[in-house]
């Protein structure tokens, strides 16, 4: 928002300046004139900061090392929810294996069984994921299992 907003400040001022506006302002906005394109330069680098920080993880397990033998992700195409999982895999690949991706369309068993619930996350064998991956839970679990030798 920070980022939007601070972009939309320096366009508005700047057509304020260059022209009138289209639409009638509130009374303030032209009693700081000065103050809006400051803001607008404020906010943009904050907002990008708050934008690589939000990508950035800074959790690490206690032990280093792969905790599993098999990550098997289910997928279909034109799924944003699967878009988010492989994303949250990737920003734990340090402690998993390569996810194994199955577009579930191909598979008429598999289409039938993960239907409505891609994506699907298997690990070692096991279905641990359905829908939405917690990274909470994921924590706990890459936490709670010993390296793999």
């Amino acid at each position: 928002m920070l980022l939007y907003g601070g972009v939309g400040l320096l366009i508005l001022s700047g057509i304020d300046r260059v022209s009138y506006l289209p639409f009638p302002m509130p009374e303030f906005w032209y009693s700081n004139r000065d103050f809006w394109p400051f803001l607008g330069f404020l906010s943009i680098p904050c907002g990008l900061a708050l934008l690589k920080k939000e990508q950035k993880l800074d959790w690490l397990p206690i032990r280093a090392g792969y905790r599993f033998e098999s990550v098997v992700l289910y997928t279909r195409s034109r799924c944003h929810l699967c878009d988010d999982a492989r994303q949250i895999l990737r920003a734990y690949s340090n402690w998993l294996p390569t996810p194994v991706e199955v577009d579930i369309d191909g598979d008429e068993q598999l289409k039938e069984k993960f239907n409505t619930c891609v994506p699907v996350i298997e690990i070692d064998g096991k279905v641990r994921f359905r829908g939405i991956v917690d990274e909470m839970l994921l924590r706990r679990l890459i936490e709670g299992s010993e390296p793999v030798a």
